[in-house]
Order: C-alpha cells, then structure tokens, then sequence
C-alpha cells in the first residue's frame, strides 16, 4: 500500500472522528448523567488508542511531505499541526501525563470530563477540517 494511501485512508479518519465522538459523548455522559469529576482507566486507554491513529497518519503526512507530495491546499499544513497538537494535549492531560500539573493550578478539583469533553469535539472537527483540505472532498 503506496504511503500517500495509508496517510488518506478514510477508514482511518472515520475511526479518529468516530473515536473522538464517542469520547467526547462518553465524558458528557460521565459528567451530566453520572455526575463524575474523574475519567476511568478505560477512557484514557481509549484516548491513547485513537491517538495512536492519529499518530500514524500524521507520521505519513511528514514523510509524504518531506518526500516533497503537497495536498490540495497548504491550510492543509496547519490543520495537520493543529490536529498533532490536540491530539498532545489530550494525552499530556491524562493522569500523570505532561501537561496536567502544568495546566491545572489544582488537578484535584478539576472537572476531567467537561475538558475532555471539549478537547475530543475539537479534535473531531480539526480531523474532518483537515481531511477537507487535504483534497479528500
């Protein structure tokens, strides 16, 4: 399978949108129904596993690139380091992670869903905005 196949595979995108879809309902659900503050184990294991896809798809769109391929528009770039970058975010907020302490004066008190919640709906619509300026219209 050529790179560029891998890189715009819509299974792939489909399985990072739905993934952030059913995480973002899933922390809504934690916080408003079951009135939780805190993500279950489970959840962040999900979170990785999605983040892993979108790992391999931003690793394939650098090798492309740097291999000198070009998407349909360059605000396809951005949206790229935006998706990688959100994708950082998610999991450097997991317990433990890299950003948690940092981000939160007080990781105690926190609502871990809401953020979640907000996060997974904004990594979604940067996947499918990226998706659309890479040229898979």
């Amino acid at each position: 399978m050529p790179l560029v196949a891998v890189h715009a595979y819509p299974a792939l995108m489909v399985l990072v949108v739905a993934g952030n879809a059913v995480l973002a309902g899933w922390a809504i659900g934690a916080d408003l129904v079951r009135g939780r503050r805190r993500l279950s184990a489970f959840f962040w294991s999900v979170l990785l596993a999605v983040n892993a896809l979108i790992a391999l798809q931003a690793a394939s769109g650098i090798i492309l690139a740097i291999g000198g391929a070009r998407p349909a528009a360059r605000l396809h770039f951005l949206y790229g380091i935006l998706v990688i970058t959100g994708g950082l975010v998610q999991v450097g907020l997991r317990p433990d992670g890299f950003l948690r302490q940092r981000a939160f004066r007080d990781p105690a008190h926190v609502n871990e869903p809401r953020v979640m919640a907000l996060l997974c709906f904004t990594e979604l619509a940067l996947v499918l905005r990226a998706f659309t300026t890479g040229g898979g219209r």
